[in-house]
């Protein structure tokens, strides 16, 4: 099972605050059945540029490599694998970004991406359109159902008709009277993959598997076998 979605990366962003909390944060992801995480910090844009983010997570990936190698070979062969990525904030500027393919998942074109909490627009989608016309990437929309009560309706039907990945967060499916839209995405296959976007071990701790325990009872063992089977293989394509 894969988590494509973390901020498990020590000290880059409001994840995981220091190499120990994010070996905590790899324990828990393989008592829940996880063997492949994407290690997927924010980035932003108008904060700074490709180059400068690539140099900050290089150094806290060596940090979190060279504190995993002095575990046990025992216990670090059970961790789960890790996989590069980022979380890229919308701009509308980012077609013009020339290094766009340097922040998606590992090897692939795939691009975990951010869209803004501010009212959208039918601007916006035409911006999302050429970015996926003309960039090079395919865009996994991250945490659809943040948005729900954010944005118009028909703005959320149109991101669910782009034909691109989207991401539920598993968090929602813990909340029995507020995750029927998340659910009701998931069983149409409006929504293809379900994710833990886990920030710490405390309140945004791991939790991918209580979610995909809620699909299983819900939707069945079916169909959260195919959520997995999405999930591996846009970390691997």
């Amino acid at each position: 099972m894969t988590d494509l979605h973390t901020h498990i990366l020590p000290g880059v962003d409001d994840g995981a605050r220091d190499v120990q909390m994010s070996i905590s944060m790899l324990r828990m992801e393989r008592e829940q059945g996880v063997s492949t995480v994407v290690l997927s910090p924010h980035f932003y844009s108008d904060r700074e540029n490709v180059d400068q983010f690539l140099q900050r997570r290089s150094v806290a990936f060596q940090a979190l490599q060279s504190a995993l190698g002095q575990l046990p070979a025992q216990e670090r062969e059970t961790l789960p694998r890790l996989v590069l990525g980022a979380e890229v904030a919308w701009r509308s500027d980012l077609v013009e970004c020339e290094q766009l393919t340097e922040l998606c998942i590992g090897t692939t074109n795939n691009l975990l991406l951010e869209l803004p909490f501010t009212p959208w627009s039918n601007r916006l989608f035409d911006q999302l359109y050429d970015l996926m016309g003309c960039a090079g990437v395919t865009p996994v929309i991250a945490h659809l159902d943040r948005y729900l009560r954010l944005q118009r309706p028909r703005y959320i039907q149109e991101v669910l008709e782009l034909g691109v990945p989207v991401q539920i967060s598993a968090e929602i499916l813990l909340h029995p009277f507020v995750r029927g839209k998340a659910l009701k995405m998931l069983r149409c296959n409006q929504a293809h993959l379900l994710v833990s976007d886990c920030h710490d071990t405390g309140d945004r701790a791991p939790n991918l598997h209580k979610g995909m325990e809620i699909v299983r009872r819900k939707l069945g063992e079916q169909r959260a076998q195919e959520l997995i089977l999405c999930a591996d293989e846009l970390a691997n394509e």
